[in-house]
């Protein structure tokens, strides 16, 4: 993970100063995840890559203009050109320190002010539009309501920041006061060191906005080297080296530029010179640092030799329609879902429409003006602004039944009934009735028909995990054969052709305490390891907010070390789709409190009473003697 808070305000510091008050002149969508901008500022045309991908979330300058990579049109893009095409870029914010958010605002001739929120944060990363007002429009990624999301990402929510990260600001001016609460700071993730805590990982766990990378280029300042053992003084002088960094967010005196490997090619980029691997190259801004290593990761992946790519890629094709298939139907039950109170309201028009039907003249009869009239003081009809002929009831209550408190004319105190010239008061009545009845309907149904959406939008983000951690051919046929099963493939015509068995187990490891864990590395072996293998007093753990392995220590209730914990921790962030990244969620909680979703896909689950630690999502070199132990 390169791409962090310091880096972030580096780019920041760029953008003000390059397309700040410019205009946007076109949108487009590189790929699924990313968002492209062309803005016209100081008579230059300058690109703007915004992208949320789960492995490189990040945001730079272009220096060639982006192609289009998705076909159709998404709600975020269509609403993106509404209120952001043709507005003026105002400002560029960063509205948390030490946080990964950048707010883009622009001002919009017709539409007002609107604001894009940025958060390049890994495998949560997300690109979110609202108005003046912090009430969202639309969000890349959507985040509905539900037992394990920190915050909800839906149109017209207002907008939250993400959850501060309890930890210590990197730089506030004061050392004394963090050098007194850091003494021996002895963190979770370091455990798995056993006697020998590295200097580095404890900056990385204590204070906030650190990535792997700033770590260690401040624990190779403080000591010479970046994988330094932790003692009072090396944290001390690695506290003074992360302020030191983190200064240039307020002085504004970046040193843009790559390493180079000889082994690696570009190896990390950063705003600061980097000493602890390879060869820093100055780079002329921090877009180009970016681009230049992106490019050459794009570059490696492509040249990269995966003797499965092909039937990877061909199953990659069937989960991105099958999600692409759920995520329709979500729009159409948005789409289709009354508003609050909307069926009592139309039920309450058609009561109150039928009680004065006998009351309501037409304009062929005598005394009728306008089309309609009414003989009635708590009535009348009136025209409305579009001219249509309305029944109002005047001061009429919270349950519309009789006439309430309220005065008439006052707002929320009457209500309104459109009146239709072509039926009778009773026919239309009776077409209200009909509404209400299906509005109320679709109220009762489309809660549960979303509810059981969201858990196949959740059981492919799965499958998707699952494809791309795959290591060899049956694995991904597995995945193919699951998408088959979950009923988004057609079955076998010949229905004596079997599918190919799955035979793949999950991983089994055996921690230096000899406690044995077990790891699911795909939605099969989930529900296996944690329904058929664990026992109900084990312990049971999950990457949090992310598909990803299910993961089991075989303890019997016993108390678990710290180091055993640490490690199958580690193992459930790996063996999940927020690898590679730093300060990782992994919940614990006994297996007896982990409950298969009702009606839900295999390894679905819901799980309470956890606790949540935070973890690197990598496995260090000086793992490898207890990898080995694993039992295959």
């Amino acid at each position: 993970m390169h791409f962090d808070a310091l880096t972030l305000a580096a780019v920041a510091d760029e953008l003000k100063k390059t397309v700040a008050g410019g205009r946007v002149q076109q949108i487009v969508l590189p790929d699924s995840r990313s968002v492209a901008l062309e803005i016209y500022a100081h008579r230059a045309r300058r690109y703007l890559l915004l992208s949320a991908h789960p492995q490189a979330s990040r945001v730079h300058l272009l220096e060639h203009k982006p192609r289009r990579g998705v076909p159709k049109e998404t709600p975020l893009l269509l609403l993106l050109r509404k209120y952001v095409r043709s507005a003026r870029l105002e400002s560029v914010e960063l509205p948390a320190p030490f946080e990964r958010v950048l707010f883009l605002r622009f001002h919009h001739p017709q539409h007002d002010v609107t604001t894009l929120a940025v958060e390049p944060i890994g495998q949560l990363g997300n690109l979110i539009l609202m108005n003046a007002d912090g009430r969202i429009l639309d969000a890349l990624v959507r985040v509905p309501a539900g037992e394990n999301a920190q915050r909800v990402l839906l149109p017209r929510r207002v907008y939250q920041l993400p959850p501060p990260q309890n930890r210590l600001p990197p730089y506030d001016g004061s050392v004394e006061r963090h050098e007194e609460t850091g003494r021996y700071p002895v963190d979770r993730d370091d455990a798995s060191q056993a006697q020998t805590p590295l200097l580095w990982r404890s900056l990385l766990n204590r204070f906030a906005g650190v990535s792997p990378t700033l770590a260690r280029e401040a624990a190779w300042r403080a000591t010479g080297d970046a994988g330094a053992a932790l003692t009072e003084q090396a944290f001390t002088d690695g506290r003074r080296a992360l302020g030191e960094l983190w200064s240039a967010a307020a002085t504004g005196e970046w040193t843009p530029g790559i390493a180079v490997d000889e082994q690696e090619g570009v190896a990390a980029f950063a705003p600061y010179e980097l000493h602890f691997c390879g060869e820093f190259v100055e780079m002329d801004s921090m877009s180009a640092a970016a681009a230049a290593f992106y490019a050459a990761q794009a570059r490696d992946s492509s040249s990269s030799r995966d003797e499965y790519a092909g039937v990877r890629g061909g199953v990659a094709a069937l989960v991105r329609q099958a999600q692409a298939r759920v995520e329709s139907q979500l729009r159409a039950l948005d789409a289709d879902e009354p508003a609050p109170g909307e069926p009592e309201r139309v039920r309450a028009q058609a009561e109150w429409l039928l009680a004065l039907s006998s009351q309501i003249n037409y304009a062929n009869r005598p005394g009728a003006q306008d089309g309609f009239s009414l003989q009635d003081g708590m009535a009348a009809v009136e025209s409305a602004p579009n001219g249509q002929m309305q029944l109002v009831i005047f001061a009429a209550d919270a349950d519309f039944g009789q006439p309430g408190d309220k005065k008439p004319g006052e707002e929320g105190g009457d209500l309104t009934v459109p009146l239709d010239p072509k039926r009778t008061p009773v026919e239309q009545a009776e077409r209200m009735f009909d509404r209400a009845a299906k509005m109320e309907r679709a109220a009762r149904i489309i809660p549960r028909r979303r509810a059981s959406l969201e858990a196949d939008r959740a059981y492919l983000q799965q499958l998707e995990s699952d494809l791309g951690l795959a290591l060899d051919q049956p694995e991904i046929v597995a995945v193919r054969e699951a998408l088959r099963e979950a009923g988004y493939l057609r079955q076998r015509r010949d229905r004596r052709e079997k599918a190919p068995r799955d035979r793949s187990r999950p991983l089994r490891y055996l921690s230096p305490e000899g406690f044995p864990i077990l790891v699911g590395r795909n939605a099969r072996q989930n529900e296996l390891v944690t329904f058929s293998e664990a026992g109900r007093d084990d312990l049971w753990l999950h990457v949090r907010d992310g598909p990803g392995a299910h993961v089991v220590i075989r303890c019997g209730g016993q108390p678990v070390p710290e180091l055993t914990l640490n490690v199958a921790a580690r193992l459930a962030a790996w063996h999940s789709g927020q690898r590679g990244n730093g300060g990782v969620g992994v919940v614990i909680t006994p297996r007896r409190l982990v409950t298969r979703m009702a009606g839900g896909r295999p390894g679905q689950v819901h799980y309470r009473g956890e606790e949540t630690i935070s973890v690197t999502a990598e496995l260090p070199a000086e793992s490898e003697q207890w990898l080995a132990a694993r039992d295959h």
